[in-house]
């Protein structure tokens, strides 16, 4: 996990480098450090929405990319997020379908699936050892 934070660390420097996002130090209630690293600029972003809306909303054909994106999005249920003030049911089932159709649409749903099995084995066995 060492490694993980590390090569977070550097992704988000890269980033920083780049001028894709900026890097906001505070702390919160006078006391915990906080990062935040809101993007520099809001292109990139309403970039982004806009081709999500063109295939989920619209109906308009992804690419790749798009696809992909989507695919994560739905398999971990992040509906909200990407399309704020629209309920699931509006977006779920063109995600899906987008999902279904992409290669990596399935491996992501499988990898999270496996990812909240193995963080449910790890609670189970850490209550199991603490209780007496």
């Amino acid at each position: 996990t060492r490694d993980h934070a590390k090569g977070s660390q550097d992704v988000v420097e890269s980033l920083v480098a780049r001028g894709l996002v900026t890097e906001e130090k505070h702390r919160a209630l006078g006391v915990f450090p906080v990062r935040r690293y809101p993007e520099a600029d809001g292109t990139v972003e309403r970039e982004l929405r806009a081709r999500l809306a063109a295939a989920v909303l619209h109906g308009a054909e992804p690419d790749a990319r798009t696809s992909a994106l989507i695919a994560l999005l739905h398999a971990t249920g992040m509906h909200p997020q990407a399309f704020p003030g629209l309920p699931k049911k509006q977006v779920a089932p063109r995600m899906a379908h987008i999902a279904e159709g992409h290669w990596a649409g399935v491996s992501v749903r499988e990898a999270i699936r496996n990812l909240q099995a193995a963080i449910s084995t790890v609670t189970v066995v850490t209550v199991l050892s603490v209780v007496p």
